[in-house]
C-alpha cells in the first residue's frame, strides 16, 4: 500500500512539474531522462526563460574557412544523418554510442549529456587509442590480424555544427578502416543547433592524469 501510495505521489508530481513546462520538446515530451555509460542522469529539456538567446561562440555565424567549411548533409553515402529527436532517442534507448568528436578544448567548455569523447584525430593514426577505441566499438580482429566487424556497434558522432568537420573526418576515417556505414550516424546540428534550440547541456570534469 505504501509502495502504491509513493509512486502515485511521485506519477502526480511529475506530472505537475511537466504541466508548468511551457517549452516542449515535442508534443506530449517536456523532457528525457537519460543516463549515461557511468549510471550519471541527466534531465534534457529546452530553455524555458522568454526572450533567450545566444551569447557565446554558437551566436557566431561567420568563421574563417578554412578549416571551416559547410559540411555535406552526409559525411559518406550511406551514414545516416539525424536531428535531434532522432538523437534522443537514440542516447535514450542507448542503441548505441554517442561520441562527441571534437578535440578537449571543445569538450571541456560544454557538450551534450551522455557524449563521451573521442577526438577525431584519434582515427587518423594507427596508434594504442586508435585500438582502444575500436576495442570499445566492438571491433576484433580475424585470424590474419585484420580488423573484423561483424560485432561493431552502432556509433552517433557530433561536434560544433553544420560549419564543423571534426566528427566528419573522424567518420571518414574509420570508413576508410573498413567500418560499416550503416554502423555510423551523424549528428549535422551539432553544438551550435543544440544550444539554438535551448536544449540542456553539461560542463564536465576533467579527468585528473595519473
Amino acid at each position: 500500500m505504501k509502495r502504491a501510495f509513493t509512486t502515485l505521489f511521485l506519477f502526480v508530481c511529475a506530472t505537475l512539474y511537466a504541466s508548468e513546462i511551457k517549452v516542449e520538446i515535442a508534443p506530449s515530451m517536456p523532457y528525457v531522462d537519460v543516463t549515461d555509460n557511468q549510471g550519471k542522469h541527466y534531465r534534457i529539456m529546452r530553455e524555458q526563460r522568454p526572450g533567450s538567446y545566444l551569447t557565446n561562440t554558437y551566436a557566431l555565424t561567420s568563421r574563417p574557412s578554412p578549416p571551416f567549411f559547410v559540411q555535406p548533409f552526409r559525411p559518406i553515402p550511406g551514414v545516416e544523418t539525424f536531428g535531434e529527436l532522432e538523437l534522443l532517442d537514440f542516447i535514450k534507448n542507448k542503441r548505441g554510442i554517442f561520441i562527441d568528436a571534437r578535440l578537449p578544448n571543445w569538450y571541456y567548455k560544454g557538450a551534450i549529456p551522455t557524449a563521451i569523447n573521442i577526438p577525431f584525430k584519434t582515427f587518423l593514426k594507427d596508434t594504442p587509442d586508435r585500438d582502444k577505441a575500436l576495442k570499445l566499438f566492438g571491433v576484433t580482429y580475424d585470424k590474419n590480424g585484420h580488423y573484423d566487424f561483424s560485432n561493431a556497434k552502432t556509433l552517433l558522432f557530433y561536434c560544433n555544427g553544420i560549419w564543423c568537420g571534426q566528427s566528419p573526418t573522424a567518420i571518414r576515417a574509420l570508413h576508410k578502416l573498413g567500418y560499416p556505414v550503416s554502423k555510423m550516424k551523424y549528428y549535422r546540428g551539432g553544438m551550435q543547433a543544440w544550444q539554438l534550440l535551448g536544449f540542456t547541456t553539461i560542463v564536465p570534469k576533467k579527468k585528473d592524469k595519473k
